[in-house]
């Protein structure tokens, strides 16, 4: 993602904020945790990446309906890999090491905000099973997920600001 296109926003607070925005609606409009975060920032800096994309879709509702990790938290770690991730697995465990640190940093940050990375544990139910998912959805739970993904996104983009503002070569 070339980080660039950053320069179209006033300031770091400009960008978080559209970012979040975007991404709040677009779960209140075509859900699927991973892919609203992904597509959020294709959107952003105008990229189409089918593959990308695709890759995100078994991350709904915990890993494939599971309720395991939070699809959320999953696409986030997707943005952060396209733009820090190793290029190569002949750059071994130092090129994974190299770029870890800002995922790691939105992994600290989402267990700081919620009891946990599952799904289930966030949502308090089973979004897999039809009865508990209709309930959970009539309650509220897609704006409690839409504020996730929003949190999520939001976070992403602030590193994201921070390395264009620092200078940092990131376009992949």
């Amino acid at each position: 993602m070339n980080l660039q296109i950053l320069k179209k926003y006033k300031d770091k607070s400009a960008f978080v904020e559209d970012v979040k925005k975007r991404a709040f609606e677009m779960e209140m409009n075509s859900h699927g945790c991973s892919q609203v975060v992904v597509q959020t920032f294709l959107d952003v800096f105008e990229q189409e990446d089918r593959a990308l994309f695709m890759a995100a879709s078994p991350f709904a509702a915990g890993m494939s309906l599971t309720g395991n990790n939070c699809g959320g938290l999953i696409g986030g770690l997707m943005i952060l890999g396209t733009v820090f991730g190793r290029k190569s697995v002949k750059e071994g465990m130092p090129g994974i090491l190299e770029g870890i640190r800002p995922m790691r940093k939105l992994v600290k940050y989402f267990n700081g905000l919620y009891p946990s990375i599952d799904c289930r544990d966030i949502t308090g139910t089973d979004l897999a099973d039809p009865e508990k998912s209709e309930a959970f959805f009539a309650g509220g739970g897609l704006e409690k997920c839409a504020g996730i993904l929003s949190d999520v996104a939001g976070f992403v983009a602030g590193i994201l600001y921070d390395e264009y503002e620092n200078g940092t070569d990131t376009d992949a």
